[in-house]
């Protein structure tokens, strides 16, 4: 008690509930390189993700950014439908410090879209 609480140095989650969703955590692209982090990219339609093709919402993407030298995850944004719940999954990925590859190779429950991690992380950064 009496500790202040502060949100300075934390990984915070954003998400505004619009139709579709926009979620983001982590950097984005103008602060990873306005920091002169060496980053890859990886992005993928939501036209490629299976729920959300059977959900007719395909409208939006994913994002990554991804540290060259760690493979951590600097950044992760999803404009799509259920954005705030794929948004947890990436962050928790963040915060445990995983690399990259972990999401890529992880099995997801199918078919939801946290399963589009795969196939966006399967894609090879650029």
């Amino acid at each position: 008690m009496g500790k202040k609480r502060t949100t300075r140095n934390r990984l915070v989650p954003f998400c505004m509930f619009t139709d579709p969703e926009l979620a983001r955590v982590g950097l984005n692209e103008k602060e990873v390189q306005s920091r002169g982090l060496a980053y890859r990219l990886s992005k993928l339609a939501m036209t490629a993700n299976l729920r959300a093709r059977t959900m007719s919402e395909t409208r939006g993407f994913m994002k990554a950014l991804i540290a060259k030298e760690s493979d951590q995850i600097l950044g992760f944004t999803i404009f799509g439908v259920e954005a705030g719940e794929v948004i947890a999954v990436v962050q928790t990925a963040m915060l445990c410090g995983m690399p990259y590859t972990v999401m890529r190779d992880a099995i997801y429950t199918h078919p939801t879209i946290a399963e589009g991690l795969n196939a966006l992380f399967a894609t090879p950064p650029a």
